[in-house]
């Protein structure tokens, strides 16, 4: 075991570096294409908790030993349909800019928080990396939510807010997509928005988190509209603080695993016309 593994000594079948003070680790000493037993498969359950992201650089998976190394963490189901898939493994989407077709999600966010049930986590592993750029950032929402005062801390306890998918930008695609509207009224009946606490307790840490994304909270529930607004948009600058946050310059080989309960991520799109293409897939309870 390295040296590094003093900073942690928890761990016994890994090395953990820290990243950054606040969020994020390095996972040394694991070769992910072998199969884990039970105590390192809890080990990494612990790390992806204590740290919110976590990063494993120079390793070779296929896309069964990626899909294998994810359900370390949970289920590996179908839950988004917004990437195309891989057509041998259908748990793994492509996500893929390229100068025809130039995307990023360069917003902060959480995934999927207009469900009932949003995601644990996410894994994605790099396959194409831009020479320069590409990068991905995470914050921490826990350590967002501890930066507030007390009383905030104590109001914020006591608020729900709504996500809908509807204010992402699906709205106008779907109506691109089917001009008749049909498509837009099933997703509607079937995604309808959904009701979350602004803050939650994590349920391995007991950690507090700030539970709102710009992407999908669209307001807070009870309060008027303009009184709901300045209160959201105060909160959605938190991500913004270099100080909650952790950025990875991916490398071919690289895989990020992170929480989704816990963090918000935003992909920078500095990129093109150079093509980057990575594998996901989402982590459920």
């Amino acid at each position: 075991m390295s040296k590094l593994n003093d900073l942690n000594p928890t761990y016994t079948r890994f090395t953990v570096e820290p990243y950054t003070p606040t969020i994020g680790a390095v996972i040394h000493d694991l070769d992910l294409t072998q199969p884990l037993d039970a105590t390192t498969q809890q080990e990494l359950r612990a790390a992806l908790a204590e740290h919110e992201v976590i990063f494993f650089r120079n390793q070779q998976l296929t896309p069964a030993q990626h899909i294998a190394f994810t359900r370390t963490f949970g289920g590996v189901a179908e839950v988004k349909a917004f990437f195309p898939r891989l057509e041998s493994h259908p748990e793994i989407e492509i996500v893929e800019s390229t100068a025809e077709r130039p995307k990023a999600s360069n917003n902060w966010h959480a995934d999927i928080t207009w469900r009932e049930q949003p995601p644990l986590g996410t894994s994605l592993y790099a396959q194409v990396i831009p020479a320069t750029g590409g990068d991905t950032l995470w914050a921490s929402l826990t350590a967002a939510y501890a930066s507030l005062p007390a009383p905030l801390q104590a109001y914020l306890e006591t608020l729900t807010a709504v996500h809908t998918w509807e204010i992402s930008g699906w709205t106008e695609y779907l109506l691109r997509k089917d001009a008749s509207g049909e498509e837009l009224k099933a997703a509607r009946a079937k995604y309808p928005p959904v009701e979350h606490p602004m803050v939650r307790v994590h349920p391995v840490t007991g950690k507090k988190i700030l539970y709102v994304n710009p992407t999908f909270t669209s307001h807070i529930k009870g309060l008027h509209r303009t009184q709901s607004d300045a209160l959201l948009a105060q909160l959605f600058e938190l991500p913004k603080v270099p100080e909650f946050q952790a950025r990875l310059r991916w490398q071919t080989g690289s895989l990020a695993v992170w929480d989704n309960r816990s963090t918000q991520h935003y992909a920078v799109g500095d990129f093109f016309p150079q093509h980057r293409k990575l594998h996901r897939i989402t982590i459920t309870e």
